[in-house]
């Protein structure tokens, strides 16, 4: 009778010790409250590429971590919140602009020297080649801001003119004669074109070589031998 109920005791032992398991391990992997945001943005990128701003949901983005929609409002307040996070957290503080010309400022790695338009253009190309789906959601996004009522509306119809105030902050070494502005919002411009045929024909298009067939024309031999 006593072995009977050693047994059981050994056995409930095992069995509460395995019960406790999964709760020590998910206490483990308890994500902190800055891992669990970053978690909700990164998700929400991918679904915005998939479906759109305005064809993504909270609930959506909360089935696909796993977690209670509530959860998901508690890290971004509302979707147009989350949008905001994403533009802020994915388009202005991963900029291969910005880092490049940080190097021609005080203390910068090339101090004293000219920033030129086709080598920023190449980083950034290089860039967005890395993160094709950061790209599918820029455009996407872009698209649907054509509407007055769609919350990233001034973010997209401001950026040109923040491209061109961020031209103007630096001295750039432009071939004489040439409106060296111009030439970059015209840049911008042409970028933004083959991203789109890039995202369409992925397997066919090499957004990289491609970008090198249309700086050939941007900025031609011999004008711009020396200012590359």
């Amino acid at each position: 009778m006593k072995d009977l109920e050693e047994r059981s005791r050994i056995a409930e032992l095992i069995n509460g010790h395995a019960a406790g398991s999964p709760k020590r391990e998910a206490a483990k992997k308890r994500m902190s409250s800055q891992e669990r945001f970053n978690q909700i943005v990164d998700v929400a990128v991918r679904l915005i590429g998939e479906k759109g701003y305005y064809g993504m949901s909270l609930q959506d983005i909360a089935n696909e971590i796993g977690i209670s929609q509530t959860a998901v409002i508690h890290r971004v307040k509302s979707k147009q919140g989350l949008l905001i996070a994403v533009i802020e957290r994915h388009y202005d503080k991963v900029d291969a602009v910005e880092r490049y010309l940080s190097q021609f400022v005080g203390g910068g790695s090339r101090e004293g020297d000219r920033p030129r338009i086709p080598e920023v253009l190449r980083e950034v190309v290089a860039q967005n080649a890395a993160q094709p789906e950061m790209v599918k959601v820029f455009e996407m996004l872009n698209a649907e801001a054509m509407s007055p009522a769609h919350p990233a509306y001034a973010y997209f119809a401001e950026r040109p003119a923040r491209l061109a105030q961020q031209f103007r902050e630096h001295d750039w070494l432009v071939p004489d004669g040439v409106d060296g502005e111009f030439v970059y919002m015209l840049a911008n411009a042409t970028m933004y074109g083959l991203e789109g045929r890039w995202l369409a024909n992925p397997d066919t298009i090499d957004f990289v070589a491609e970008w090198e067939r249309y700086s050939d024309y941007l900025f031609p031999s011999p004008q711009w031998d020396g200012y590359r």
